[in-house]
């Protein structure tokens, strides 16, 4: 957005231009992963020195608002989930929301059936043909495709399938409605390239890099709760480890 720079101004034009870039990318002026306009463009655009403009988006880069990719420009820095493994499980939407975006989901399937995965079933305590409560979504950020969910629950979990699985939260409703206390087993993570059917789901290239995130969520006493599978996020995923 074009704004004209103070030049008689106690503040340095580099922080003047940092502060109009800063507010242009919070207010959507430039999209998450959209380019921002090169250096010539901007000195030309704020009528400052290209010097001037090095400097502001090197401390927007610092603060990690924008990213620099090599031979194509700078990039406004997409929304990036955050999930501490020394903690309890997280769920999409706490996740979602804590970085700003309105969670949502597409709900793909929502069944009684039996299990063909032997570890799955191991895992949940099935007996030979026992059926389980078999959840799969894809689940969205403002709208816009991030992972794909797929999630396995003993049949007295059988109430889930009453919910609004497109807007409610099943991490919320087990905690706040039925009181229950979750807690994460083994997680394995991997880097998968997207297939063609997982491809059209997240809306990326096929063979795209997405991150694999399989684990087995328990009650405090070892009841299991539900098998997980997701895969997405791409990029912007990071464990933290404290």
């Amino acid at each position: 957005m074009d704004a004209a720079m103070n030049h008689d101004s106690i503040i340095p034009l580099y922080a003047q231009v940092e502060e109009q870039l800063r507010r242009d990318i919070e207010n959507g002026v430039y999209s998450k992963n959209g380019r921002i306009p090169t250096e010539a463009e901007l000195a030309k655009q704020y009528n400052v020195s290209r010097i001037t403009v090095r400097r502001a988006v090197e401390d927007l880069v610092g603060q990690g608002l924008v990213e620099k990719k090599q031979g194509k420009g700078t990039f406004v820095t997409a929304h990036k989930f955050s999930r501490r493994l020394d903690t309890g499980p997280m769920g999409f939407t706490e996740m979602c929301e804590s970085v700003g975006l309105t969670p949502s989901a597409q709900n793909l399937k929502a069944e009684i059936c039996v299990p063909k995965s032997a570890q799955i079933r191991s895992f949940l305590q099935l007996q030979d043909r026992e059926p389980a409560i078999h959840i799969s979504r894809l689940r969205c950020g403002n709208g816009k495709p991030i992972a794909f969910e797929e999630s396995y629950y003993p049949m007295i979990y059988s109430d889930l399938l009453s919910l609004n699985l497109e807007k409610e939260s099943i991490y919320a409703y087990l905690r706040e409605v039925k009181g229950i206390e979750l807690r994460s087993t083994t997680i394995r993570l991997s880097i998968v390239k997207a297939d063609a059917r997982l491809a059209k789901l997240l809306c990326v290239p096929r063979n795209a890099a997405q991150l694999e995130i399989r684990g087995f969520v328990i009650q405090p006493d070892g009841q299991p709760v539900h098998t997980s599978y997701q895969v997405g996020y791409g990029e912007n995923f990071e464990f933290i480890v404290r």
